[in-house]
């Protein structure tokens, strides 16, 4: 490369700012000197937080790092980042309250089958419900262990030690 040029690059081709994400960290676009597609950077805002991305304790927004990989081309808006985060928090509340709902169930099912009535108390009062019967266990319960394993070598002993002739068939579609 001549002289000229990499002072013309190294003057005039600076990176431009092409957004930020929601916590600060800014990302740059420049044009690449030997080729078609552009170089994409990410500056942090310090650089503990470089360590703390590149160690995997926080992640970059899916959306940047997919434009940072050239994977999208235009870079995610505030908007779109926002709205992710919105869906986010949605998602995680709702996981919480699955979550309560499940351990309510339990609690309501092991109270059920746990409470044992004195015979001091009146004989009208139902029964605690028995607890649901497990369903047959099947051949295909990977819990249990297959007591017929698949014998290779049996398999191997029985084939004839010739190889057999064979003639390929084309088909017709």
């Amino acid at each position: 490369m001549s002289f000229l040029r990499r002072i013309w690059q190294q003057h005039f081709w600076r990176p431009y700012l092409v957004g930020k994400d929601l916590e600060g960290n800014r990302y740059f676009e420049f044009p690449n000197r030997g080729g078609d597609r552009p170089k994409r950077v990410i500056r942090y805002i310090s650089d503990d937080d470089m360590l703390a991305y590149v160690a995997s304790g926080r992640r970059l927004p899916v959306q940047w790092s997919s434009w940072l990989t050239h994977t999208r081309r235009d870079p995610p808006t505030i908007e779109e980042l926002h709205a992710d985060l919105a869906h986010r928090k949605r998602v995680q509340l709702n996981a919480a309250r699955l979550e309560e709902k499940e351990k309510e169930e339990r609690f309501r099912l092991a109270s059920q089958t746990t409470s044992v009535l004195p015979h001091s108390q009146s004989a009208d009062i139902p029964k605690p419900v028995e607890p649901l019967l497990q369903p047959k266990e099947t051949q295909s319960d990977y819990r249990k262990p297959n007591t017929e394993a698949y014998d290779p070598w049996a398999a191997a002993n029985k084939a004839p030690e010739e190889p057999q002739p064979w003639t390929p068939v084309a088909r017709r579609g």
